[in-house]
């Protein structure tokens, strides 16, 4: 086991361009474990929604007066994960994720009464959407990925539960980067890229959209929002398809992965969003094994706030908008900060 003394705990949050960040991070070291997380807010799909300032003003003096909906929802899952982190008698992490996703669906149906298409269109009649296709109740949620990973020192030990995009890495002993979550979005996100790249002015298809003034591309990235907490239209899970986010909807424990494995040979436990993640250039796209070796290479040599640095000068060199970027980082031997 890794002896306590070279423990340390760091956070690092980088807001993107212009707004408060939604992402929300939690960590903590105890004697005997540790814990963090991060959950990382998106933008609601279907919006604006003027019945969810309701949730925006309640938390307003708590979170901050600029807090969107989602953002909300990314700190119920910190706050929740906070409040259990100091136990010793372990609540399992997939437990402590429901629980989260419940605080949020009792938030959502303080203003709707129900979680329901029917219950949101007698607040928002304007959602035609939502009558046609009542599982684009989706698209108007607030909605947060999630990942939460306690370290048990007595075990040695890694626990995590874990939905859509955000990441568990380990930062091996051989220098390795190990990326143990699944990107539950990449399928939905990579069918967006491809009809962007091959017609980006191609107009939306449904009238619903067109009438928005989207885009093919961007209305299939806001119909993605469909595969959270997904069901079919028969009412059946999708495990192929399905992703699990924080949105107040029961399906998120169905899609949830959890899993537990063994500390050994880990120099350092990163929870990152999406954001963290180093880019590729136009026409030169770095394979999942190239962009893991690169980023434990910069942070190995960098520390974690020289990388965030570098992400960002990367960034504006390609031209890329900043997306919200945070990582906490429990070092479990000596290496820069």
């Amino acid at each position: 086991m890794w002896p306590a003394i070279s423990r340390t705990l760091q956070i690092v949050q980088s807001a993107g361009s212009g707004h408060l960040t939604e992402d929300a991070c939690f960590g903590a070291l105890f004697e005997h474990h540790a814990m963090i997380a991060v959950a990382d807010g998106a933008p609601v799909r279907l919006r604006p929604v003027a019945s969810l300032r309701a949730l925006t003003d309640k938390f307003a003096a708590q979170y901050g007066a600029d807090v969107t909906p989602s953002g909300v929802a990314s700190r119920l899952v910190r706050d929740t994960v906070a409040r259990h982190a100091p136990e010793t008698a372990f609540t399992p992490l997939s437990d402590i994720m429901v629980e989260a996703n419940a605080r949020l669906a009792a938030e959502l149906c303080a203003i709707y009464g129900e979680l329901s298409a029917e219950a949101v269109l007698t607040h928002e009649p304007s959602l035609t959407l939502l009558a046609e296709e009542p599982r684009a109740l989706r698209l108007m949620l607030p909605v947060c990925t999630y990942t939460a990973v306690r370290v048990d020192f007595a075990r040695e030990q890694i626990e995590v539960a874990h939905g859509a995009d955000s990441a568990l890495l380990l930062l091996m002993a051989d220098g390795s980067l190990q990326q143990i979550t699944p990107d539950q979005m990449a399928q939905h996100d990579e069918a967006f890229k491809a009809v962007y790249a091959a017609a980006p002015d191609e107009p939306a298809q449904h009238p619903f959209f067109r009438a928005l003034g989207l885009n093919r591309a961007s209305e299939i990235d806001r119909l993605n929002g469909l595969y959270h907490n997904y069901v079919a239209p028969d009412g059946a899970l999708d495990p192929t398809v399905g992703v699990s986010v924080v949105d107040g909807l029961p399906q998120m424990r169905d899609y949830m992965f959890t899993a537990i494995r063994p500390l050994t040979d880990v120099q350092a436990v990163l929870v990152v969003s999406d954001g963290v993640f180093w880019p590729s250039k136009a026409g030169a796209k770095l394979s999942e094994a190239e962009r893991l070796g690169l980023m434990a290479q910069m942070i190995s040599e960098r520390g974690l706030v020289g990388y965030i640095d570098a992400l960002r000068a990367e960034e504006s060199c390609l031209g890329l908008s900043h997306d919200d970027a945070t990582a906490v980082m429990l070092r479990l031997a000596a290496m820069p900060s």
